[in-house]
């Protein structure tokens, strides 16, 4: 990356709007050879808007069960934060709260997330796409007793709940996951992995074409109006009149349905990959290769890939979201307190790159009823890699049946949310660079 960086690029980092190329996902696929823009006027039962994680599982099950579905991407599939996002596939449900607050206390959801958390590893097997996708484990660990104890006992009962097996892991155990003595403490969980997210949507795109849904990349939805009971959404040289509107854009989304696009927090997010690990280093950093978080705070979130990158994700300095170099030296500390055989081991950094996260006031994704025949599937809340793909597929489900008031979580009207810069502030301004100091200081 040059060392001076043009201001209106930093703008880019700063929003999470750096051209796709900058992902280290994308860098290390084979380029894509793209979908032709939409040029033609024509006439689809679903029409998606957004080639993400959601979009694509969407338009992938709705083609499995034979309905004309097409599918628009303002740019090409993967370009938003499905090809941009850090790589771990997390098993878990994040905040059992907002799950219990559904109709039937959540019963429904668990059973499918139960069935279905390993989908993403699912889908790569059976549509062969490659995309590193990999049942690592998921490890989360813990420098404190108390921070064990407390997280121990939510990762146990959900794990009952949801049909999953977790181990709870010792010093000596850690060290063999780990390779390290850093962290005495540790839970894990069998049914987490790895995967490159720009590979896998694209790969989820492609095998929708392949069985019938139209693709079409470059082309932005620019106008969305209604036409008795149908919809007709306008691009720069085409349109699609269909029965029913998705619109897939996360964190993403410009002012089509204003409403969709204002009911969430946008967070920008950062991620980087490493060089390959130097051979001396590839049996001391994760030799278990399972996924590694930390609680309470979890700073260095750490993927090693196939071919032995790190990959590690938080949050950009306000001050410089554009300076890789900073950011990764953060890391680096980190590494070399936890590895010390890294201290004298050459390790550099190959790619970094920022992203939008689309937060809720709840742990739990938007599925939305704008108008009839108008939905929203978005705001995943930093969680994916499992959720877009697996509400993607029930809502395809929802939708060949014509039961939406069925679906094992509420579908709601969407309301834009007070203050969207909130937890940008929370967060970015404050409890990051608190934990930075922290963690410089040994505290956590």
């Amino acid at each position: 990356m040059p060392s001076v960086i043009p201001n209106r690029d930093v703008a880019l980092y700063d929003t999470g709007e750096v051209p796709i190329e900058a992902s280290g996902w994308r860098a290390v696929s084979a380029p894509p050879a793209g979908y032709a823009s939409l040029e033609q006027d024509l006439e689809s039962d679903v029409l998606i808007i957004g080639a993400g994680l959601a979009g694509a599982s969407l338009a992938l099950h709705l083609a499995e069960a034979g309905v004309e579905v097409t599918l628009l991407e303002a740019r090409q599939p993967g370009w938003g934060a499905s090809g941009r996002n850090a790589g771990h596939v997390l098993p878990m449900v994040k905040d059992m709260r907002a799950i219990e607050s559904f109709a039937d206390g959540g019963r429904a959801f668990l059973e499918l997330f139960g069935e279905h958390h390993r989908l993403p590893f699912t889908l790569a097997r059976r549509h062969g796409i490659e995309c590193d996708a990999a049942e690592v484990g998921y490890l989360h660990a813990m420098r404190s007793k108390g921070a064990f104890e407390r997280f121990s006992r939510q990762a146990v009962a959900q794990a009952e709940r949801l049909g999953q097996r977790v181990e709870l892991l010792d010093g000596a155990a850690m060290r063999e996951q780990t390779g390290s003595r850093a962290y005495p403490f540790g839970v894990w969980n069998a049914a987490g992995g790895r995967i490159n997210p720009y590979r896998f949507t694209l790969g989820m795109v492609a095998a929708a074409h392949r069985l019938g849904a139209r693709v079409y990349g470059d082309s932005a939805a620019l106008t969305l109006t209604p036409e008795g009971r149908r919809w007709r959404v306008e691009t720069a040289r085409g349109s699609v009149r269909c029965e029913r509107v998705v619109l897939c854009t996360n964190a993403y989304s410009g002012d089509l349905v204003p409403v969709l696009a204002g009911g969430c927090y946008p967070l920008t997010a950062y991620a980087l990959m490493t060089q390959p690990l130097p051979r001396e280093l590839r049996e001391v950093i994760m030799p278990g290769r399972a996924v590694l978080a930390q609680e309470p705070v979890d700073l260095n979130p750490l993927v090693v890939d196939g071919q032995h990158r790190l990959i590690m994700a938080s949050i950009p300095s306000r001050r410089r979201p554009a300076d890789a170099a900073w950011h990764f030296r953060h890391h680096l500390r980190w590494l070399h307190r936890t590895w010390p055989q890294s201290r004298h081991i050459e390790l550099s950094l190959a790619h970094y790159w920022t992203g939008r996260v689309a937060l809720r006031d709840q742990a739990f994704p938007g599925v939305y009823e704008a108008a009839p025949g108008l939905y929203g599937l978005m705001h995943f809340n930093a969680w994916g890699n499992i959720m877009a793909p697996l509400l993607g597929m029930r809502l395809a489900q929802g939708l060949v049946e014509d039961r939406l008031d069925r679906m094992p979580f509420p579908l709601m009207p969407p309301r834009a949310v007070a203050y969207p810069g909130k937890q940008g502030l929370l967060i970015r301004r404050g409890l990051i660079p608190a934990a930075r100091m922290a963690q410089t200081l040994g505290m956590i």
